[in-house]
């Protein structure tokens, strides 16, 4: 017999407004997800062409999320998902020196980490093709449970596997499965799921006898709503970004700008995790 857990509102609330985020290092990004980041125990949406900065952010949240508590930070490890070899480690090595340096600099105490200790705390596999990207969400559960200190999961991309060699029925049910599973991982273990998807080109989206065409999220509009946040990135010029809050449980929609380099920025008044 299944066992269900009913909430009052009061315990609803205390649950939702207790769980802390992963933070950006982008004030301006931070504001507009409207939880001082990524928060832990949902699932978040990265849309953009290639270029907007979607590997950028997601590299970005793998290194924040170490933040050390005496920061207010989760102090925590990531799992970096890789689908497309889109991963640097050159690059990745370039924000994570960047981020401890930074949090040097905020503590009156010599901060007792190094690169070294720092990159074991991020954990890569390349899932390159469906048959890889499969097996590997079948034994995630698994290797969270023997990880508990992950606290953030990146997904770069979730469309690139299901490009070929399966058809939009089994895509669909595939992609539903896999993702309840990923709900439900991120709730009971407060864990941030983030997840970059890429763009596709729509005909007769604007409608018209000249069935014009729009650029939108890849995978329809039925995966649109399986997430609880969608953020879309546009490049602008040189290294200024735009972001658009498309869907959010917490916050509006809006848009904001930031800079795709190492983030200069973080506030103390990040909430602890315990």
């Amino acid at each position: 017999m299944t066992k269900f857990k009913i909430y009052n509102a009061t315990e609803l609330w205390q649950r939702e407004t207790s769980l802390p985020s992963v933070p950006t290092f982008s004030q301006s990004l931070d504001n507009l997800l409207g939880n001082d980041g990524v928060q832990l125990g949902c699932i978040t949406e990265i849309l953009g062409l290639p270029g907007s900065g979607k590997t950028q952010l997601c590299l970005q949240l793998c290194a924040s999320v170490q933040i050390p508590q005496q920061l207010g930070g989760l102090d925590a490890e990531a799992l970096y998902i890789d689908t497309n070899t889109n991963f640097t480690l050159s690059r990745f090595r370039e924000i994570l020196s960047a981020s401890i340096r930074r949090c040097q600099k905020l503590l009156d105490v010599p901060l007792e980490i190094t690169e070294d200790d720092a990159l074991k705390k991020l954990h890569y596999v390349n899932a390159f093709g469906l048959e890889n990207y499969c097996a590997l969400m079948y034994q995630l559960p698994s290797f969270i449970a023997n990880h508990p200190n992950i606290r953030l999961i990146a997904i770069d991309s979730i469309a690139f596997p299901f490009k070929d060699g399966i058809s939009t029925k089994q895509r669909t049910g595939l992609l539903f499965r896999q993702m309840a599973e990923l709900q439900r991982i991120a709730v009971q273990n407060r864990i941030a799921v983030v997840l970059s998807n890429e763009m596709s080109t729509r005909v007769g989206l604007a409608g018209g006898a000249g069935g014009a065409a729009g650029v939108v999220g890849a995978l329809g509009d039925a995966w649109a709503h399986r997430c609880n946040v969608r953020l879309l990135l546009s490049a602008q010029h040189d290294e200024q970004r735009l972001a658009l809050l498309l869907k959010s449980n917490t916050a509006p929609t809006a848009v904001a700008s930031f800079q795709v380099n190492c983030f200069y920025y973080f506030f103390k008044r990040r909430l602890c995790f315990s």
